[in-house]
């Protein structure tokens, strides 16, 4: 086993054995049956279509995404300054493959997240419709793309910041408050927010209804804002944390 391989290992299994692993998981698997179980217990009633209840359903994805991503990523790099962490950085290992490794964990671990709340979404779909909206594989890319921006973004809020319980906190603010917020006033103002993240993952949504021409964002544009920040984050991400070992470690 390469060296890569084994502290991408060894993170896999740190994170897995975490709390917010343990949390976050069940809770995704609960949130996509939360319609499901207001429509069998006569709360709500049950949506003419299987388009309306899968939207419904996705409605949480964009929090939840939020969620995932600050959990797993919000310490990823603030995590190595401190003392439990200084190990990693005296490893015979190249700090962009230490990086890279540490981060392919957090996505793994983040896409099974993902891949239990579209499970579980599309599952209770089709038990009780008998069908499932024909663009559920684009969902499920376009969530893995999604929750790969968001995890590069909050990854760079944790390189920035040294303390790991302020750098989670800052993300959860950041993706929860600040950007919905500028996202809606630029919306009254007759502006489209393209370049926000919370404003790319609407696409989500916009996939679990039928086929409409004028829907916005697109899908390409959604991909190149995910895209986008993929890039600005992980490379951003790696110059600081290069750095930040040079002359804090």
């Amino acid at each position: 086993m390469t060296r890569f391989n084994q502290i991408y290992y060894y993170n896999l299994v740190f994170y897995s054995r975490t709390r917010r692993f343990s949390i976050m998981v069940p809770l995704a698997l609960a949130i996509s049956l939360i319609n499901t179980f207001l429509i069998q217990f006569h709360v709500v009633t049950k949506p003419p279509s299987v388009y309306l209840f899968t939207e419904a359903n996705l409605g949480y994805a964009e929090i939840l995404y939020i969620l995932i991503a600050s959990m797993f990523a919000g310490d990823l790099v603030s995590r190595d300054f401190q003392k439990e962490g200084l190990f990693l950085l005296t490893q015979p290992i190249s700090r962009r493959k230490l990086f890279f490794a540490k981060f392919l964990s957090a996505l793994t671990v983040s896409i099974i997240a993902v891949a239990v709340y579209l499970f579980g979404s599309f599952i209770t779909a089709y038990l009780l419709y008998k069908t499932i909206i024909p663009s559920w594989y684009q969902i499920i890319l376009i969530s893995f793309l999604a929750i790969t921006a968001l995890l590069s973004l909050v990854t760079l809020f944790s390189a920035v910041i040294k303390s790991p319980t302020m750098s989670i906190t800052l993300s959860v603010f950041l993706l929860l408050i600040l950007f919905p917020l500028a996202q809606q006033i630029l919306q009254d103002v007759n502006k489209t927010p393209l370049f926000l993240i919370t404003y790319a993952m609407q696409i989500i949504t916009n996939l679990a209804q039928p086929p409409q021409d004028s829907s916005q964002p697109t899908i390409p544009q959604s991909i190149e804002v995910f895209i986008a920040y993929i890039i600005f984050g992980l490379v951003l991400s790696i110059i600081i944390y290069y750095k930040r070992e040079l002359t804090e470690a």
